[in-house]
């Protein structure tokens, strides 16, 4: 008897139609999401470097293994312009922990072209600001008001201005007043929140990183390594000495570091437009922060004053027997302008602590391990008077007549310790952001609104801040130097102008603003090696866009 044939089981029927109907919502959704939740973009140009990075080559001293991002469009553009006879030029790699001036290597353009990379990849909140207004300093990306439909039509910058205020510049720092108002004494000083400020400062030196074979930089440069910018004053009675630990350390008594601006300059230069020719500056820097890690067998009897010299006073931070005092003294007569003492817990004994001496945006503060033990604000009495404070020796006239040749003089650090021996670790100075007062060019001077003049760009002016209506917002770049921004965009493209009006050059009309930037997503890849190309995320650097 045959046994019964086995029955296939019943095939489940494909729906075509529900199968089209899943993908149609799907992909809805997905455009849904793109359209108003949130949109990647790509970060193009430099102009926001190195807090968000264009397509760029990020290098490796070999002089003191310092790892830094360097702007590689330069060497795209004069290919694009010479062709295959500019691949062999060279451009020099300057250290910046060792010289701005002198340089340790060099890569030639072909070079610089086969290792460059994408820049970030940034997720942009486009839902935010129908809901919520836009907020001073946040990263935003928004539509070019010049070019709002051409291949740079998409920009990203920091927003600054707000409406319906009118805003200056002045020596690298955001003064806003209302609009409309006459008073001097209206425009006040924009500080950085917190959180914003840690997360922009721009490192001038660190300890941690200095020749490992000063011998061979000597070869290179013609010259024996001066050594560090903080330098050890002969006079004092004690002398800070700094071994091969890389630690400043002294005995007991007074000893004094002095910041010695012929090897290191504190100023605006960026080690990310090192191949940009032709920038103006740089600019002295006064807004900085200078950090050590002490350690100490005794504490509470460790004596120590930083002074930064700058705006023709002194600022002096003191630490003794368990209180900070923070002083701003004139230069000229001594006299003490504003002063503040604050109670902090001494460090206990054999335990090193963490300082931080912060001037920024008219603020004295220090920081003990991270945590603020006392702060102290101050205030000029008119844009001018900050204006001429900055340029001693100078008026406003002066600088209105030559904006750009109008340089404060270099800071002055200096940081005294009297008392117990003491071990300075992991010491740096880091610099604030510094917005440039930039004057146009003659095709951008043809464009002027008429609140514009001497041919100043927008909101350079002191004496004709720009003026935001409402609706009508300022964008800057991190990267001053290199960033072509509300400054110095002129006027508006045609089809802006007719809908937003001929008198608003230089702003970004509401309706223009696409979204909050708020996270690395994307950071520029790296090769996984193998000669293979750069497609790998480098997602140690994935982060949030402060």
């Amino acid at each position: 008897m045959n046994a019964p044939s086995a029955t296939p089981p019943k095939r489940e029927e494909t729906n075509v139609v529900e199968t089209v109907q899943s993908l149609v919502v799907a992909f809805a959704l997905s455009m849904a999401v793109r359209s108003f939740v949130t949109e990647g973009f790509v970060i193009p140009t430099g102009s926001m470097g190195p807090t968000l990075m264009g397509q760029h080559a990020r290098l490796q001293s070999k002089a003191t293994g310092v790892e830094f991002p360097v702007d590689s469009g330069p060497a795209f553009e004069m290919y694009r312009y010479f062709g295959d006879q500019v691949v062999k030029q060279q451009r020099p790699i300057f250290d910046p922990m060792l010289s701005h001036e002198r340089p340790v290597g060099a890569l030639e353009n072909g070079q610089i072209m086969q290792s460059s990379r994408m820049g970030d990849r940034v997720l942009v909140l486009k839902f935010l600001y129908p809901f919520h207004e836009p907020e001073r300093w946040d990263v935003v990306v928004f539509k070019n008001p010049t070019d709002p439909v051409g291949d740079s039509q998409n920009y990203i910058k920091r927003l600054v201005g707000l409406p319906n205020e009118q805003f200056v510049i002045i020596d690298g720092d955001i003064f806003t007043a209302p609009l409309g108002s006459t008073d001097p004494a209206a425009f006040v000083i924009q500080r950085k929140p917190e959180f914003i400020q840690d997360s922009v400062w721009r490192n001038v030196y660190d300890s941690d990183f200095e020749p490992t074979d000063p011998a061979a930089l000597a070869k290179m440069w013609n010259r024996p390594w001066p050594g560090t910018p903080f330098r050890s004053v002969a006079s004092e009675p004690a002398q800070f000495a700094q071994g091969n630990a890389r630690a400043w350390s002294k005995p007991a008594g007074r000893a004094t570091l002095e910041w010695d601006h012929s090897i290191l300059t504190i100023d605006d230069w960026a080690a990310y437009n090192m191949w940009r020719d032709r920038l103006p500056g740089p600019y002295p820097v006064s807004d900085v922060r200078v950090s050590a890690a002490l350690d100490s067998a005794d504490p509470a009897a460790v004596r120590a004053s930083l002074t930064i010299a700058a705006r023709k006073r002194n600022f002096v931070f003191s630490l003794a027997d368990g209180t900070l005092t923070l002083k701003i003294v004139f230069t000229e007569s001594g006299d003490v302008e504003m002063t503040r003492e604050f109670p902090f817990e001494v460090p206990s004994a054999g335990a090193p602590f963490d300082l931080d001496f912060v001037h920024v945006d008219q603020r004295l503060e220090v920081r003990m391990n991270g945590e603020s033990i006392g702060v102290l604000d101050y205030v000029f009495p008119s844009v001018d008077a900050r204006l001429e404070a900055s340029l001693p020796g100078r008026t406003v006239e002066d600088f209105l007549r030559n904006p750009m040749g109008a340089t404060a003089p270099p800071t002055i650090v200096r940081w005294e310790f009297d008392g117990a021996p003491v071990t300075l670790r992991a010491v740096r100075v880091d610099r604030d952001i510094f917005y440039r007062s930039v004057a146009l060019a003659p095709r951008e001077q043809g464009a002027l609104a008429t609140d514009q003049r001497d041919g100043l760009g927008f909101g350079c002016d002191p004496h004709h801040p720009a003026q935001l209506q409402a609706d009508q917002f300022l964008m800057l770049g991190d990267n001053s130097p290199a960033s072509r921004d509300s400054r110095l965009w002129g006027a508006a493209h045609e089809l802006v102008a007719s809908r937003y009006g001929e008198g608003a050059p230089f702003v970004v009309p509401r309706e223009l603003l696409l979204g909050k930037a708020w996270s690395v997503y994307f950071p520029a890849p790296v090769s996984p090696g193998f000669g293979l190309p750069a497609i790998v995320p480098d997602f140690g650097r994935l982060r949030f866009i402060r």
